[in-house]
Order: structure tokens, then sequence, then C-alpha cells
């Protein structure tokens, strides 16, 4: 099993073969692998496209429930990756606002989603993500890690208000967190 283990990583780094990696992933799957850090090498491997990535990830996801959350959030990486691309950046929004909907008290997802504003323009996605961050901080438990992002996010935008009312809340949920 370890040299098979070996044989379907080197695959997983190394090949630009799509048929060959889906054997491999397929050959994975046969003998049970659950690690999740060998199947990010294949859903980072730059051979694969978008289709490719998200075929490989629900397959995980399937198959693997306990690791779902962190294949979410690595394909979600991905996509983000793709900066260029506005695609990308939805598929990218989909896959962290997936992994926040499993675990809604956790804010690692949402502080994810703010890598995706893009700054230098403004695009409809801008909007999804402050509105989707706004309306899910809410079920979090440590929420002023996000309160923080959102206060100076508005103070980017210079929306002064905003900003300090979110500034407020920040400062009144680090209170109560550090008790």
């Amino acid at each position: 099993m370890d040299e098979t283990l070996k044989n379907i990583e080197k695959i997983f780094r190394i090949s630009s073969s799509p048929n060959e990696l889906f054997d491999s992933f397929e050959e994975a799957l046969k003998h049970r692998i659950s690690d999740i850090q060998m199947y990010k090498i294949l859903l980072g491997n730059p051979a694969l496209s978008s289709d490719e990535v998200k075929m490989y990830s629900e397959k995980l996801i399937k198959e693997f429930p306990q690791g779902s959350i962190e294949t979410m959030m690595w394909t979600g990486k991905i996509f983000e990756n793709q900066k260029e691309n506005l695609q990308s950046l939805e598929d990218s929004l989909r896959y962290y606002q997936r992994a926040f909907f499993e675990n809604p008290t956790n804010e690692t997802a949402l502080l994810q989603i703010f890598n995706l504003y893009n700054y230098d323009f403004d695009s409809p996605l801008n909007n999804k993500i402050i509105d989707f961050v706004e309306s899910s901080v809410v079920t979090i438990d440590r929420k002023s890690s996000v309160y923080y992002k959102l206060a100076e996010h508005f103070k980017q935008k210079n929306q002064i208000n905003k900003a300090a009312r979110y500034l407020a809340l920040a400062e009144k949920s680090a209170e109560r967190e550090r008790d």
C-alpha cells in the first residue's frame, strides 16, 4: 500500500495527462485513501481544467464528508488564485460559502471571502461578498476578527459611519471573547 500511495502522489504531483490523473484518482478512491493533503496536490495540479477541479472536489466531498470543509476551502483557494477570471472568483465564493454553511460558527471562510474583493474595479461580485459577510457574521462565535475586517473595508471605501459602527462592534466583541 505504501508504494501505491507514493505512486499516486507522484502522478498527482507531476502528471499533465488528464486520463492518468483520473485513473490515479480512481485508484486512490478504490484504496479508500482519505488523506485530504494528498488530494490537495491533485486539485492544485495546473493541468486540470476548472470543470475537472470541481468534479474531483465534489467527488471528494461526497466520498470523505469528514474532510469536506477542508476540501471546499482548498477548492475556493484554487479558484481565488485565478483573480483575472471573474468566473473563477465566483466559483471561489461559492466554495467558501459552502464551507461556511458546513460550520456557520467559524469565521475562517468569511475571512477568506474578503480576499476575493477587488478594490481596483467595482463588480457585482464585490457586492455579493460584502452582503454575504455582513449577513453571516451574526452566526459566528468569534465575531471580532470579521468586524475588524468590515471596519477596515468600509474605511478603505471611505464610508466612515459604517467603518465606525463595525469598529465599535469589533471592540465590543473582542472584549466578550477575552472573558
